[in-house]
C-alpha cells in the first residue's frame, strides 16, 4: 500500500472512531460490590466514566444490587446517566439483564433473589420468563438461541467482548450466529477496574476469595488484564468492523431510564377501626395514655402533646407508630415484656402509647432528638425483646404483613483495621507467624492510613516494621482494598416492612448462616422509602421476665413494675450505692461498679449519668473525670457562659449527652431545636466537612448575634466538636437505667429467684464461674443439677 493509501485508511479509521465512539457506553461494569473480584468503588468507576465524557453507565454487579442507591446517587452528582443491572451467574453460564424501567428494576431484584435462594436455579429457565422491562445481553449462542425461541428476540443481545489477550473466536461465533438469527450484537469490555494496572487488586481479591494465592489463583477466578474501563474512541477501535455494536450500546442505554424513588415514604396499610384514620386514631390512642399517665396533665403536657402529634402529622408518620404501638401491644399481650428505647425516648407519644417508659417531660427531653420537623429523616424505635422470645415477635411480624413483604436487613462486613491485612497476608502467601508479628501487635481498630503515628503513640507499637518487606506492600495492599466489603451477614435486629412483595425494590439472598436478608444494608433501605423497625434481642428483660415469673411461683407474690418504683426502695438505691450489682443490667462490669462507689449513685438522674459517662469517647476525653470530681466537690463548677448554667447544671457543667449539643446550640447560637439536631446529627458518625464549616460559621455567627464573645464561642464550638461525635442520647441512656433499677431491685429483694435467672439466660459480662462465685458470696447455696427440679 502507498503511503497515500496508508494515510486514507488511517484518516478513513480515525473519522469512524470520532463518529461512533460518543455512542458507546459501558453496559457491563463491575465494581467493588461484585464481592470480591471488583477493584474499585463505584466512586471510581462514576468519575473515570465522567473523565472519558461517557454520558451514562451501567453497573452489573454479580448476583447483586448492593450498590443501587449509591450508585444512583453518584451517577447524578457527576452528570451520569445511571443504568442499574446484574450480571448474574450460574455454573458456567453468565448473562447480563438490564432494567428498561421500575418494573424493569423489580424484575432484576427478582431474578437475583431467585439465583440466591434457590439451589435448584435454572438461568436460562429463569431468563425465558423475564419480561419486555429487562433487557438480556449473552455471550452464549445457545443461551440466547433457547431464550428467544421462548420469549422472542426483542430485547436480546449477543454480547461480544475482544480481550487482546485472549481468543476473539467467541466473539466471531456470535458475529455470525447472530446474524443468522436476526439477533443485534452490543460490544462490551465486562470491566472489573478502572486502570489496566489494576489487574492485581484484582488478583489480589480474587486470591482472598478463593483462599489462595496471588501469584496462582484459579483461572477460571480471574477475568483477562483487559477488562479495565477502556475509553469509547479505544472500544470503538476494537470493534471498528462491526461498528453497530458500539451503536446498540448507546440504544440500550437510552431504553433504560430508571429513577429511584428516594424519598418517598411506602407505610404498609394498617388495619383501623371504622371511621378512623392513622392520624385520628393515633390522636386517640394518645389522649388516653394521658388519662391514663397523668390524672390530671398539666399545660406543659398537653402543649407538648400537641406539638408532637403535628410534627408526626405533617411528617406524614402517624402509621408508623400505629404499627410499631400494635407490636408492643402484641407482645404484652403475650406476656412478653418489651421497652422501647433509643431516641424514642424523647417523645411523650411514644411513652403514652406503651413504647417507651421514661417521662420526656420530667427528665426535660428534647422531641426534636427524635424526630427533627425540619428534616424527613424516618423516626428510629429500638425495641428490646427477651433474647428467647424475640423470634415470636418476628414471626408475628412476617405473619401480619405477609412474608412476600417482610425480611431481615443485612449487615455489610466489610474489609477493615487488622483483618484486611491478616487477609492480605495470607494472600501473598506470607507464613501465618509473620502477619501475627505485625498484626498481633496493632490495636483492634488500627487506621492503616495513620500507621506511623500509631507506632509512635503506642508502646506496643514501637518498633513495628512498617518500611521493611513483605510488611510495607502488605500494608500498602491493604490501604487499596480497606473498607471494601467482604461479605454480608445479618444486622442485628432490623427488620424492614413494605406494602407491597420486597422484591419490587430490594433483592433478598442468604447470610452464611442461611437467613434470607435483604441485599441492601440499613441506609439504602430507608432511603427507598422503606419502614424499617429494630426489634432487638437482649437478656436484661428474660432475667427480668424469669425472676418474676418464678417469685410468683415460689412466693404467690406478682411484681408489677407500673406500681413500683424501685428508685424510691431503700434496699435497692443501696445496692446500686455501693457497685454491688453484679447481674444487673448494663451496670455489672468492673468499670460500672466502680463508677457507682465514686459517685455514690442514689438517684434515678445519677445512674442515667453514669451510664453515659462510663462510655469511652467521654471517659478518654477526660470529661468522666471532670465530670466525678466536680460531683464530690474536688472541683469548682465552671460555665465558659451564664447561658449554660441553666442547661448544664445537671450534669455541672460538663456535657455528656447528645441533648446537651442540641440544648447549647440553640441557647448560645439561637438555633431551632431542629437545626440544632441536624448540627449533632453532622458531628456524628460520618463527617461531611463542608456542611460542618457551614455549621461552624452559623454557630459563630448566632453566637455573635447573642452577644457572646469571639473567644468564649469558639472555645464551646470546640468543645461540642470534639464531643458530639461520642456523646450517648440522654433518653436511650434513662430507658437503660430504668431496667438496670429494676433487676437491682429483684437482686436487693429475691437474690436467689434473681441469681438462677442469671444463670438460666447464659450471663451477662461475666462467664457462669463467675456467677456461681458472686451467688456464694451472696450466701447463696448452688445444688447439683436434679432431674426433677432443675
Amino acid at each position: 500500500m502507498t503511503s497515500l493509501g496508508k494515510f486514507i485508511g488511517f484518516l478513513f479509521l480515525t473519522t469512524i472512531f470520532a463518529f461512533y465512539s460518543p455512542m458507546f457506553v459501558h453496559l457491563n461494569c463491575h465494581s467493588h460490590y461484585s464481592l470480591l473480584a471488583g477493584a474499585d468503588t463505584l466512586s471510581d468507576l462514576v468519575q473515570a466514566a465522567a473523565a472519558s465524557q461517557c454520558r451514562a453507565l451501567a453497573m452489573t454487579d454479580t448476583n447483586a444490587l448492593y450498590g443501587a442507591v449509591e450508585f444512583y446517587r453518584q451517577a447524578q452528582s457527576a452528570g451520569i446517566h445511571p443504568i442499574f443491572g446484574t450480571e448474574i451467574t450460574c455454573s458456567n453460564d453468565r448473562a447480563v439483564i438490564l432494567a428498561k424501567d421500575m418494573a424493569g428494576f423489580g424484575e432484576v431484584c427478582r431474578v437475583i433473589t431467585d439465583r440466591q435462594l434457590h439451589k435448584n436455579f435454572s438461568l436460562v429457565d429463569r431468563l425465558k420468563q423475564c419480561s419486555n422491562h429487562v433487557i438480556i445481553m449473552a455471550s452464549c449462542r445457545k443461551m440466547i438461541h433457547a431464550i428467544a425461541r421462548e420469549r422472542g428476540g426483542l430485547d436480546i443481545y449477543g454480547e461480544l467482548i475482544r480481550w487482546p489477550s485472549t481468543s476473539w473466536k467467541p466473539a466471531q461465533d456470535m458475529i455470525r450466529f447472530a446474524r443468522s438469527k436476526g439477533i443485534p450484537v452490543v460490544a462490551t469490555n465486562r470491566v472489573f477496574f478502572v486502570q489496566q494496572k489494576d489487574w492485581q487488586v484484582h488478583k489480589l481479591l480474587s486470591a482472598i476469595r478463593t483462599t489462595t494465592t496471588i501469584e496462582c489463583p484459579p483461572p477460571s477466578a480471574i477475568v483477562s488484564e483487559e477488562a479495565w474501563m477502556k475509553p469509547p474512541h479505544e472500544m470503538a477501535r476494537l470493534f471498528s468492523d462491526i461498528p453497530q455494536a458500539i451503536i446498540h450500546a448507546g440504544k440500550i442505554a437510552e431504553q433504560c431510564n430508571v429513577s429511584l424513588p428516594l424519598g418517598e415514604v411506602l407505610f404498609p396499610p394498617f388495619d383501623l377501626p371504622s371511621g378512623e384514620n392513622s392520624p385520628s386514631y393515633l390522636s386517640k390512642l394518645a389522649r388516653q395514655g394521658i388519662n391514663r399517665l397523668y390524672r390530671k396533665p398539666s399545660q406543659t403536657v398537653m402543649r407538648r402533646l400537641n406539638y408532637e402529634l403535628k410534627v408526626i402529622n405533617d411528617l406524614d408518620f402517624a402509621s408508623y407508630f400505629l404499627i410499631v404501638w400494635d407490636i408492643i401491644r402484641e407482645s404484652k399481650a403475650r406476656g412478653i415484656p418489651t421497652v422501647g428505647r433509643g431516641s424514642a425516648a424523647n417523645s411523650l407519644v411514644c411513652r403514652l402509647l406503651g413504647i417507651t417508659a421514661v417521662d420526656p417531660i420530667k427528665h426535660n427531653l428534647y422531641f426534636e432528638r427524635f424526630l427533627n420537623p425540619e428534616r424527613k429523616d424516618y423516626p428510629d424505635i429500638d425495641i428490646d425483646f427477651p433474647w428467647n422470645r424475640r423470634d415470636e415477635m418476628i414471626d408475628y411480624v412476617f405473619e401480619k404483613y405477609g412474608r412476600e413483604n417482610v425480611a431481615l436487613i443485612s449487615a455489610h462486613i466489610h474489609l477493615k483495621g487488622r483483618s484486611v491485612l491478616r487477609e492480605v497476608g495470607k494472600a501473598m502467601g506470607i507464613p501465618i507467624p509473620e502477619i501475627d508479628h505485625l498484626v498481633k501487635r496493632l490495636p483492634h481498630s488500627a487506621d492503616l492510613f495513620n500507621l506511623e503515628e500509631v507506632r509512635e503513640t503506642i508502646p506496643e507499637c514501637r518498633g513495628l516494621p512498617l518500611a521493611d518487606e513483605p510488611y510495607r506492600t502488605m500494608i500498602a495492599l491493604g490501604k487499596r482494598i480497606h473498607g471494601f466489603p467482604r461479605h454480608v451477614s445479618i444486622h442485628c435486629g432490623g427488620i424492614v416492612i413494605c406494602p407491597f412483595p420486597i422484591t419490587d425494590r430490594i433483592p433478598l439472598q442468604k447470610t452464611p448462616k442461611g437467613f434470607a436478608v435483604t441485599q441492601y444494608d440499613m441506609y439504602p433501605v430507608e432511603d427507598m422509602g422503606l419502614l424499617k423497625i429494630d426489634l432487638l434481642a437482649q437478656k436484661g428483660l428474660a432475667v427480668l421476665a424469669d425472676t418474676v415469673s418464678d417469685v410468683a411461683e415460689h412466693y404467690g407474690t406478682q411484681i408489677d413494675f407500673s406500681r413500683i418504683d424501685p428508685t424510691q426502695d431503700e434496699q435497692t438505691v443501696e445496692l446500686v450505692r455501693t457497685g454491688k450489682t453484679i447481674g444487673c443490667f448494663y451496670i455489672e462490669s468492673p468499670g460500672m461498679r466502680n463508677l457507682l462507689k465514686k459517685l455514690g449513685v442514689a438517684t434515678f438522674e445519677m445512674l442515667t449519668a453514669a451510664s453515659s459517662i462510663i462510655r469511652p469517647g467521654v471517659a478518654d476525653s477526660g470529661m468522666m473525670k471532670a465530670f466525678i470530681d466536680r460531683h464530690n466537690g474536688r472541683e469548682a463548677v465552671t460555665y465558659l457562659h451564664p447561658r449554660l448554667e441553666e442547661i448544664l447544671h445537671e450534669t455541672f457543667g460538663v456535657m455528656i449527652y447528645q441533648e446537651d449539643v442540641i440544648k447549647v446550640a440553640h441557647a448560645i447560637a439561637g438555633m431551632s431545636l431542629g437545626e440544632a439536631d441536624s448540627l449533632r446529627k453532622c458531628m456524628s458518625k460520618k463527617r461531611d466537612w463542608e456542611d460542618m464549616n457551614n455549621y461552624r460559621e452559623r454557630f459563630l455567627s448566632g453566637a455573635s448575634q447573642n452577644g457572646v464573645p469571639p473567644k468564649i464561642a469558639g472555645e464551646i464550638w470546640r468543645q461540642i466538636e470534639s464531643f458530639a461525635g461520642y456523646a450517648f442520647c440522654k433518653a436511650h441512656s434513662a430507658s437503660f437505667a430504668i431496667i438496670s433499677y429494676q433487676t437491682a431491685y429483684l437482686r436487693a429483694h429475691y437474690p436467689a429467684e434473681f441469681m438462677a435467672a442469671v444463670l438460666s439466660n447464659r450471663g451477662g459480662f461475666y462467664d457462669a464461674c463467675g456467677y456461681v462465685e458472686e451467688a456464694r458470696r451472696m450466701g447463696l447455696a448452688i445444688l447439683l443439677p436434679h432431674v426433677n427440679h432443675s
